[in-house]
């Protein structure tokens, strides 16, 4: 039986990363190593966590999805676990979601597996699929939105896998690296999986494991902090992998954009090269 490390980061929600952590020890897969990292988050988690075959990794600061996760990606490898299976802590998993992410991955030899994810409603689908519009630059969900009716049944290579329920094969990570902690938050799923399909390993999209998600508790949904690094992110990855005339049109779009001061602060820290926190979070 492969082992697999779960790979929690909290930030300033103990309440959904204790239901997230107890969805997944009733996982009916057996040799799981839950991983939990705090983001500095000073809101009891480690003192309401009882189980001492939890890891527990507590930063000092708050280090981002990327940086947080990293560490707990980190720990996993040099535990030995075959697959890492980050989670965000928002979410809750079934009794089968393991397995049948496992199985899946085995049968079709995928590198990369993204489990069908739903609202919290457990009706209506936030992620069925990635599709990543190099055009435009713009990552979204495949059926985002649509109540389930079982369309979206068929497993498939996808463009990428959300970072919020993301099952990777070890050798992934130790091919390719981890995060790149230049992005901090959104966009760095994108950037992971344009990087391993570089190198030839496999995504796809498994819809017979199944996450609920309650969606953007740690940043809020629509909030200035999402909306300055969705802009400072999208030029970056643009810059990473995208021809002349892509990285030109989004330089046009941000200088549209200049009107709004968020969105100027992401442009500006762009072209200062201020990644990570940026000038946003200080």
């Amino acid at each position: 039986m492969v082992k697999v490390s779960v790979v929690i980061l909290n930030f300033k929600v103990k309440r959904d990363s204790l239901e997230c952590i107890e969805s997944v020890q009733k996982s009916d897969y057996k040799n799981v190593k839950l991983i939990v990292v705090d983001n500095n988050s000073e809101d009891g988690l480690s003192g309401a966590i009882n189980d001492k075959s939890i890891e527990f990794i507590q930063n000092d600061q708050n280090l981002g999805f990327t940086g947080g996760n990293n560490i707990g990606v980190k720990k996993a490898l040099e535990q030995g676990a075959d697959y890492i299976f980050i989670l965000n802590p928002d979410a809750v998993v079934e009794e089968d979601t393991i397995s049948n992410l496992v199985r899946e991955a085995q049968n079709y030899s995928i590198d990369i597996v993204g489990p069908k994810v739903l609202f919290a409603d457990r009706k209506t689908i936030w992620y069925a699929g990635g599709i990543f519009d190099k055009k435009n630059v713009l990552g979204s969900h495949k059926g985002v939105n649509e109540k389930d009716q079982g369309q979206y049944e068929k497993s498939e290579v996808t463009d990428y896998v959300t970072g919020a329920a993301l099952f990777v094969r070890s050798e992934v990570f130790k091919k390719i690296g981890l995060f790149d902690d230049r992005f901090f938050l959104y966009y760095e799923d994108a950037d992971f999986c344009i990087r391993a399909k570089r190198v030839g390993f496999s995504i796809m999209y498994i819809p017979s494991a199944k996450v609920y998600h309650k969606n953007a508790k740690s940043t809020g949904l629509g909030s200035s902090l999402q909306d300055y690094f969705i802009t400072r992110n999208r030029m970056l990855i643009a810059y990473k992998f995208l021809p002349f005339r892509t990285r030109f049109a989004l330089l046009r779009e941000s200088l549209r954009n200049l009107g709004s001061p968020v969105r100027r602060l992401a442009f500006f820290d762009f072209l200062m090269g201020k990644f990570g926190k940026g000038s946003f979070l200080k």
